[in-house]
């Protein structure tokens, strides 16, 4: 298995790496442009018989899957890992106008993990033209989950689904030879799979997943998510490393270990202040992290997430708020400014 200190992309906590830093990165090739005209970046590695395509940066929010495969270029590039038997195909970010803004739709405000079915985006079609123009025996669709899901009250820092092809949710030939794939490429790491889940294999007629299931393209989903004091998504980005190499070795003999990792659960909170007077009630008090990007400017501040009795939500960071008294109002959605016991926010920072 790879360790952090293998590459620069798996040890440098750095979590958005500007797009024109991108376009210098490696020798790229440019194979189309988006909406906006930026360029639509993609290289190859290895000359192999067996096609593979990879991508990331669907929804421009999310970064981790781009450094997985940043990693992974760069671990071929200095010969530390050998990728003779394949050509694979890689796309760091499909939606390069939403990552210059660090949002989720691209430039004309279309959610491109919506638009697999009419088209409407330049992106949609130039991956999905991509993908058949090079008849991949696999793809691998990484993304980022937010840091509500969880499992057993822990964030859940990885998550896979191997999608549905219909309404029904059949378990199709293809999507059981897949799930017996990732399962016998989990079991290849011999790692605990603490943290490690199912994503719902809800059927979405417009998402890539689902439509090149529909098609006969195997496709596995990679969530990348968050864990305790890891909100760059730094452990999540190493051991989905390991894993999208341990799945171009691993065979699909039957194996459960797929069927068998827990399904997300919603709620999950990220710091909560308990019993917190506040108007004369005693409340608990919610907030959680937000990052942004600035034009060249990025960061992180704390906003308000939720208020009232939050005692059945799981959380994963708790603070005894009773001797704490709020007298300036709180407003979901908005950056904290209040005085909480020893830490003192404002303007979502924590300044003491």
């Amino acid at each position: 298995m790879f360790q952090a200190s293998d590459s620069k992309y798996l040890s440098d906590n750095q979590w958005y790496m500007p797009y024109n830093e991108l376009l210098t990165a490696f020798n790229w090739e440019i194979i189309g442009y988006s909406s906006e005209e930026r360029p639509i970046l993609n290289t190859t590695l290895g000359t192999g018989s067996r096609s593979i395509c990879m991508w990331a940066g669907m929804h421009g929010n999310e970064t981790t899957g781009i450094f997985m495969l940043l990693s992974l270029i760069d671990l071929h590039t200095r010969n530390k890992i050998d990728l003779s038997d394949y050509s694979i195909h890689i796309i760091p970010i499909i939606n390069p106008d939403a990552y210059v803004r660090f949002t989720r739709r691209n430039g004309l405000s279309i959610d491109l993990n919506r638009d697999f079915r009419a088209f409407q985006t330049i992106e949609s079609a130039k991956l999905i033209g991509w993908i058949k123009m090079n008849s991949p025996e696999l793809c691998f669709n990484l993304h980022d989950q937010r840091s509500i899901f969880h499992l057993h009250n822990e964030p859940a820092y990885t998550s896979f689904l191997v999608p549905s092809s219909n309404e029904s949710r059949a378990i199709t030939p293809v999507r059981r030879a897949l799930m017996n794939r990732v399962g016998n490429a989990l079991s290849s790491l011999q790692v605990p799979l603490n943290g490690i889940g199912r994503y719902s294999d809800k059927f979405y007629p417009t998402a890539v997943g689902d439509y090149l299931m529909a098609k006969g393209i195997p496709n596995v989903l990679f969530e990348s998510g968050v864990s305790v004091d890891d909100f760059e998504r730094m452990k999540a980005r190493l051991f989905g490393l390991n894993v999208m190499v341990a799945l171009l070795n691993a065979d699909d003999t039957p194996s459960v270990v797929y069927d068998e990792l827990p399904q997300n659960k919603e709620g999950l909170l990220e710091w909560v202040f308990t019993g917190v007077l506040y108007a004369r009630m005693r409340v608990d008090v919610a907030i959680k992290r937000v990052y942004y990007v600035n034009g060249h400017a990025q960061g992180m501040y704390y906003m308000v997430d939720e208020l009232g009795d939050l005692a059945s939500r799981p959380r994963m960071k708790e603070t005894d708020g009773s001797v704490i008294a709020l007298s300036a109002p709180l407003i979901i959605g908005q950056p904290i400014t209040a005085v909480l016991g020893p830490v003192v926010f404002e303007n979502g920072l924590i300044v003491g």
